[in-house]
């Protein structure tokens, strides 16, 4: 019986040290987050959490998803530090293992500006509110 329980315990060490190594390399920012509000430098709201607009994060990707947009769905690539989030090369899959690469212009309907630039003014486990260069105030709640 005892070996058995070593035998077990070996399998568990070696499952544990050739598993996947990718862990959450972002800390708060990954995840999935809905956004609350989006108001641009005049202060005019541009969408709520009525337009069901998401963000995912997750290793150095990022994908966007709005609901209210039939079939809006795309997948870019991402670069962030503490202070900035940089998105970049939205693609969609274009079939036969290819992926075509889509204009920032893009990602415009989900609040990402033309740059790709967000700037972190608040982010906790729960809240997220960004900043583009233009001045437009995108606010999210972790979903």
């Amino acid at each position: 019986m005892k070996g058995y329980f070593y035998i077990l315990a070996l399998t568990a060490l070696f499952m544990n040290l050739t598993s996947c190594d990718k862990w959450d390399c972002n800390g708060d920012l990954d995840g999935m987050w809905q956004m609350t509000e989006w108001r641009d430098k005049d202060g005019v709201v541009r969408a709520t959490k009525e337009d069901m607009i998401f963000y995912n994060f997750q290793l150095q990707m990022a994908s966007f998803r709005k609901q209210s947009c039939e079939k809006f769905f795309t997948r870019t690539s991402l670069e962030a530090t503490p202070e900035r989030i940089r998105i970049f090369d939205p693609i969609e899959y274009a079939g036969n293992g290819h992926d075509e690469v889509l204009p920032m212009s893009i990602l415009s309907v989900v609040g990402v500006p033309q740059d790709g630039i967000l700037w972190v003014q608040v982010l906790t486990g729960s809240t997220m509110q960004l900043r583009t260069n233009s001045q437009d105030i995108l606010t999210f709640r972790k979903y």
